[in-house]
């Protein structure tokens, strides 16, 4: 009981922090605000490959086919905090912005021996953005401030299948559906900042959305010998409408600060839909059981993987012309990663090893553009990312620490704007003890 207990209240503590922005991006003024934030510590540390990392100690949702690979009788919970540092800066100024979140509450098991299972919250797409200027008019000074927030949450259940399921072959399908829901803000007021007055007004956009949401995946996996395995992994998501409600608002104020003194000018509601093209993801993945050798009284097992993917994602546009600057261009992504274990066998051998050789090693690197563009030309974002894993064994299980750090930089191919930034995402994963397992079938002689 005290389990459900504790997990009841991360859902809870979960779901109180998802209204605020986990973006300090000032693109994210545009469409749905920033799509490429959500990942997983492990992901993000092999470059942000997504649909091709998977084994029986990770719960991959962004592959719904990869649920069937989770061990038998181990739920896996997953909970993510994100946070990064961008260092802005254009031809007469600088600006620093850092975004610390808890970001994803996901769990799943395997149901039978070709099926999975996982439901959970994830993050869809985030704003939040603060930008000030101010302008002398002759007489007094007007500050201007930019200001957006919000979030799309994902609400998602997953489910995969196993068509082929042999010693050497394996062969799946899944697919997660999904509901959408949040709200982005973009916030415009001017202020008068000298004499006595702090007369300004307000300008609030708010979109409200709703929408149900689905992707399907699928991964084939081949034993080439003993010590060789090809993976090949695909995602693919449909064109997705979504609805909501656009909500405009105007006011104006002798006190600027004061919401309490604020004159309604305008207050409108109106429907709002916009088009999602659809969106693909291609993977693979390589492992190579390196020769096992001799450490004094032990012997250990080393792994080596490679792995390679490239996605597209699909154009946003609105069906009425509602919003300036809402659309967002199709966008693409390349990403390279490496895994190295020196023992990829840690449950088996835990008594035996030292520390440093329960560690999974990982690194990486990726190039993509973005869907935000200025005069027709779009963002691109490059990075080098590193991390690790570390198992967290005090039971026997398959609960592990898994961080993912990123060192990128946001360019225009003008020069005009750019962004260097590093982000760190730690992904803790939980599941029970050997003999502890959770949703096991009992049977009665």
């Amino acid at each position: 009981m005290h389990k459900l207990y504790l997990l009841l209240l991360a859902s809870c503590f979960y779901f109180s922090l998802s209204a605020q922005s986990i973006t300090a991006e000032p693109a994210s003024f545009y469409g749905l605000g920033e799509m490429s934030s959500k990942g997983h510590g492990i992901l993000d540390a092999l470059g942000k490959n997504t649909v091709n990392v998977f084994d029986s100690t990770i719960l991959n949702n962004f592959n719904p086919a990869s649920y069937n690979r989770l061990s038998k009788g181990a739920t896996l919970y997953t909970v993510s905090i994100h946070s990064r540092q961008s260092w802005y800066s254009n031809a007469s100024a600088q600006q620093f912005a850092a975004t610390p979140m808890v970001e994803q509450f996901t769990l799943g098991f395997k149901i039978r021996k070709q099926m999975g299972l996982s439901f959970g919250l994830r993050p869809f797409s985030a704003r939040g953005y603060q930008i000030s200027e101010t302008q002398f008019t002759g007489l007094d000074s007007i500050r201007y401030n930019y200001t957006g927030k919000g979030a799309i949450q994902d609400l998602y259940v997953g489910y995969s299948f196993g068509l082929i399921e042999k010693s050497n072959t394996k062969f799946a399908i899944g697919a997660n559906a999904s509901y959408l829901f949040g709200t982005l803000v973009n916030e415009r007021s001017s202020v008068l900042v000298t004499g006595a007055s702090t007369a300004g007004g307000l300008e609030s956009n708010a979109l409200v959305m709703r929408a149900f949401h689905t992707e399907i995946g699928s991964y084939f996996t081949k034993q080439l010998g003993k010590n060789h395995a090809l993976s090949l992994s695909a995602v693919y998501q449909p064109e997705l409408t979504l609805g909501g409600t656009y909500q405009r608002a105007l006011y104006s104020s002798s006190t600027i600060g004061i919401p309490s003194s604020y004159d309604t000018i305008l207050n409108s509601s109106q429907a709002f839909s916009a088009q999602l093209a659809q969106s693909t993801q291609l993977g693979f993945s390589y492992a190579w059981k390196l020769p096992k050798y001799k450490r004094q009284t032990r012997e250990l097992h080393p792994q080596l993987q490679l792995f390679g993917s490239c996605s597209r994602f699909g154009a946003l546009t609105q069906n009425q012309d509602l919003l300036t600057g809402f659309d967002q261009k199709d966008y693409t992504r390349t990403s390279f990663g490496l895994q190295f274990q020196p023992e990829h066998k840690v449950v088996e051998n835990i008594a035996t090893l030292k520390a440093f050789e329960k560690l999974s090693y990982r690194l990486g690197y990726y190039q993509q553009t973005l869907p935000y563009a200025t005069s027709g030309l779009q963002y691109e974002e490059q990075g080098l990312t590193v991390g690790f894993g570390l198992p967290l064994l005090a039971q026997v299980s398959l609960s592990s620490l898994n961080v993912g750090l990123t060192f990128g930089q946001r360019t225009i191919a003008t020069g005009i704007w750019k962004e260097q930034f590093i982000a760190a995402r730690v992904s803790l994963i939980l599941a029970p003890s050997n003999f502890e397992k959770w949703f096991r079938k009992r049977q009665l002689d």
